[in-house]
């Protein structure tokens, strides 16, 4: 690829960057982002039952009216309903017991659903075909997983590790690349938070924070991978004589399908355990994505030129001070003279 179409394609990125960052800070400003509510607590009502009561008289579906119209009495209604049926290798085999289990939002009137529940238990025991099932309801409050305490911390705890490596990038393979990968990290990050503030994906409390951390912990890490490559191409012999510039763009050029390779495997990963995951785990993977995607953008496009002016600068300034100890100086050079 020539100077030309490459500085083509770095205004082109910039201008994207430019764009969706500004747009996501304005849009942040007035709307912030898209959080989910998160439940942080729950209701459940289990009807135990043995599996009698299903394999020979069929009547599950009478015990599910009882409790649903014990439910509609006292005025609650459940968020969602799961038949559990008898499985090895559980507490319920031994027993020989299934279950139908109700759940409800936090905001249940709690003693309304514990009459619910008696109501329930009465219904059963008024009922002759459930005496040989041994039919039993539960009320049982659960508490909720909290996703932004464990975002804002997974945040801290990848940033914290940004900055390790963005240290140890900067004494294995110098202040040039150091800066680079400094400049990739932060703009992955602001990038990665102004989509979700952009593309109002709904997102639990704080996870924004978690993805642009994530986003600039993949930038250093793909950075490493090319600091690594450009290191080794400029101790290879047969590029001494090269110029910065030339090794700075055909290393990140070798660099791109390895680094889309890793970046597509990530990305298939949190897919496919996001797609199969509960809802409020795929809710919380998959934008992941987004944090895994953009550091591409950056590496390939952005941190290279930013390199390319630095690492000549340091060139340069390598050059002066070998020059500098070289120079002996007009007298002391005469005076080498005449000894000789």
């Amino acid at each position: 690829m020539n100077k030309s179409k490459t500085n083509k394609l770095l205004a082109i990125v910039l201008a994207i960057s430019c764009v969706v960052i500004v747009a996501g800070v304005i849009l942040y400003a007035l709307l912030g982002f898209n959080t989910m509510p998160e439940r942080t607590e729950s209701y459940t009502v289990e009807v135990s039952y043995e599996t009698i009561l299903d394999e020979i008289y069929d009547k599950v579906g009478d015990l599910e009216k009882v409790c649903e119209d014990a439910f509609r009495a006292n005025g609650v209604s459940y968020d969602a309903k799961e038949i559990v049926p008898c499985m090895d290798n559980t507490s319920l085999s031994e027993t020989n017991e299934s279950m139908i289990k109700y759940t409800f939002k936090s905001d249940t009137d709690e003693a309304a659903l514990a009459k619910a529940v008696e109501a329930v238990n009465t219904g059963v025991a008024a009922n002759e075909n459930f005496d040989l099932a041994h039919v039993f309801a539960g009320m049982h409050e659960v508490a909720g997983t909290r996703f932004y305490e464990y975002a804002w911390r997974g945040a801290i705890a990848v940033a914290v590790g940004a900055v390790a490596a963005f240290v140890y990038i900067c004494i294995r393979y110098g202040v040039s690349l150091a800066v680079s990968g400094f400049v990739c990290c932060v703009h992955d990050a602001l990038f990665t938070a102004a989509v979700f503030a952009i593309v109002r994906v709904p997102v639990y409390a704080a996870t924004p924070l978690l993805y642009a951390a994530v986003a600039a912990l993949v930038s250093i890490v793909l950075w490493l991978i090319f600091a690594n490559k450009l290191r080794g191409a400029f101790k290879a012999p047969e590029n001494a004589s090269a110029q910065s510039e030339e090794l700075i763009r055909a290393t990140a050029k070798a660099s791109r399908k390895p680094m889309l390779i890793a970046a597509a495997v990530v990305c298939g990963v949190i897919a496919v355990i996001g797609a199969a995951a509960a809802s409020g785990a795929s809710l919380f993977l998959l934008p992941a994505i987004v944090g895994v995607a953009v550091p591409l953008l950056s590496t390939f496009f952005i941190g290279p030129e930013v390199c390319i002016p630095l690492r000549k600068a340091f060139d340069k300034r390598r050059a002066a001070k070998e020059n500098k100890k070289g120079y002996i100086g007009k007298k002391k050079a005469s005076e080498n003279a005449d000894a000789e």
